[in-house]
């Protein structure tokens, strides 16, 4: 009886062969009519991507086939290449991978062995796999070499890692050099500034891309509206609403698009229009929930928001992490701390999540907002993982509110043991803690201590949005100085008339 194709995948890609198993393995080949079908080797190995997702197995796959198909030699064409440079590329985030950047130069050497390294598919598996090992300057290699097998997904791999990297000069740079900029190029190059936290220049780009007539897709508008979010730019965000309603009907609905909706409006301080989005969702998913209760909790209606994380519970949508950060901001603000228990504990006991260090971040919080401030050392020191500069950070604040200068040292001494102690942010609070009590010459020793490590006070930065643009303010940046005094001068004749 001849072995089924799936019989032979599962076989051939087990980790150990014996000699005897991989004779075996070729006399089903040989009594089939398989050796004959060319096709055959690459259909295997295609098999073995996603959707399936056994990249490993893949790559197993490929010697073998070389090694049983003696009497009829697998010789790898460019989409063989394609699929084991896919399977390669997909191993570079997993922890556990041998050396996917040792797989990807082993196989682009074969490649220009068998002379395929200039094929468009091999190409830009090459460049998509070095990408994905954090080899930028091999990716730019290989898109430089074959310059003649350039293709929209060549262009678009390269400016995508550059953009993943927050290498903005390159991504931008190659951005402009593109031939032909798709919507996908478009989403790239937005994307990039995004992740960056370049916000102003995202909305900057956005505008460039509806006066070059381009379409825009899914992943431009939440690129967009997230940097409207974070500029606090609800003018910008309005508009883009409303040319989303005008020009994409359907996708004005999509769940993602109106989750974005909703975060832009909040973080922008108009809550009732994020309640309205909110409300007009056809289906409310997790993100959804957890847009609206963060809104809520960040303008003060903190029981609003454990309220609405109820509901979500009530009508089956399972919180994640992120849900649990929010609600427990919520109830610090309100100085629920029994509740706050609750919803921390109930994190495993409920729902199977084991909290992380944010959660306890969170907690640390609560009980500092509330004054507990030795239960928040309690909790800190109790913690099942090393506390972050958040948690700390949380804890040094609730020392300084509650002029608690033992507290204060204790939380300073293990930032300084974890070194977490670099920052201005940290010196400072500790500097303002010993002014509250009075002590100067701890002051004074505090910001010596800053000057002989050469800490850096970070400047303070606002934002304010005028006639739909997003302006930036420095503390000590005169920049804006002429534009600064004409609206004092405004400011002041309206006051004058009322």
């Amino acid at each position: 009886m001849v072995a089924p194709p799936a019989a032979l995948h599962l076989l051939l890609s087990r980790p150990w062969l014996t000699a005897a198993q991989l004779r075996q393995a070729h006399a089903h080949l040989v009594v089939s009519s398989l050796l004959a079908d060319r096709f055959f080797p690459n259909s295997l190995l295609r098999s073995l991507l996603p959707p399936s997702h056994s990249p490993l197995r893949a790559l197993r796959l490929f010697p073998r086939l070389r090694r049983i198909i003696a009497t009829n030699p697998f010789f790898p064409n460019a989409y063989t290449f394609s699929f084991l440079l896919t399977a390669s590329a997909s191993l570079a985030p997993l922890p556990h991978a041998a050396s996917p950047r040792v797989l990807v130069e082993s196989l682009h050497a074969l490649a220009i062995l068998v002379a395929c390294d200039a094929h468009a598919y091999v190409s830009n598996g090459l460049i998509h796999a070095y990408a994905s090992c954090a080899l930028l300057c091999s990716a730019r290699r290989v898109f430089d070499v074959n310059v003649s097998c350039r293709d929209v997904c060549s262009w678009t791999s390269l400016l995508t890692a550059y953009g993943r990297a927050a290498r903005l000069h390159h991504a931008r740079a190659l951005f402009d050099a593109m031939p032909h900029k798709t919507t996908i190029a478009w989403a790239a190059i937005l994307s990039a500034y995004v992740g960056a936290g370049s916000f102003a220049e995202a909305v900057d780009v956005f505008q460039e891309m509806l006066r070059a007539r381009v379409r825009p897709n899914r992943a431009v508008i939440l690129s967009v509206l997230a940097a409207c979010g974070a500029l606090g730019a609800l003018e910008q965000g309005r508009w883009v609403h409303a040319h989303l309603v005008a020009a994409h009907g359907a996708m004005a609905k999509d769940g993602m698009v109106a989750t974005a909706l909703v975060d832009m409006y909040a973080k922008c301080g108009s809550l009732e229009t994020a309640r309205q989005v909110f409300s007009g969702m056809a289906e409310r998913d997790v993100f959804a929930y957890t847009a609206m209760v963060s809104g809520l909790s960040d303008h003060g209606r903190c029981v609003e928001a454990i309220e609405l994380f109820g509901r979500m519970q009530e009508e089956g949508v399972r919180p994640n992490e992120v849900t649990f950060i929010c609600v427990l901001s919520a109830c610090g603000r309100a100085g629920l701390v029994g509740r706050a228990r609750e919803i921390l504990g109930s994190m495993s006991a409920v729902h199977g999540m084991e909290a992380g260090v944010e959660h306890y971040g969170s907690m640390v919080d609560v009980l500092g907002r509330a004054g507990m401030v030795e239960e928040a050392l309690e909790v800190v020191r109790r913690m099942p993982m090393r506390p972050d500069s958040y948690v700390l950070g949380a804890l040094l604040n609730a020392c300084v509110a509650r002029g608690d200068t033992e507290g204060g040292e204790e939380v300073a001494a293990m930032m300084a043991e974890l070194g977490l102690d670099d920052r201005s942010g940290v010196q400072v609070q500790l500097s303002n803690l010993y002014a509250g009590r009075g002590k100067w010459e701890e002051v004074v020793g505090v910001r010596r201590g800053m000057e002989e490590r050469k800490v850096v006070k970070v400047p303070g930065c606002s934002m304010v949005e005028v006639d739909g643009v997003a302006r930036e303010f420095v503390a000590g940046d005169r920049s804006h100085e002429a534009w600064i005094i004409d609206v004092a001068e405004q400011l002041e004749r309206m006051l004058a008339h009322h």
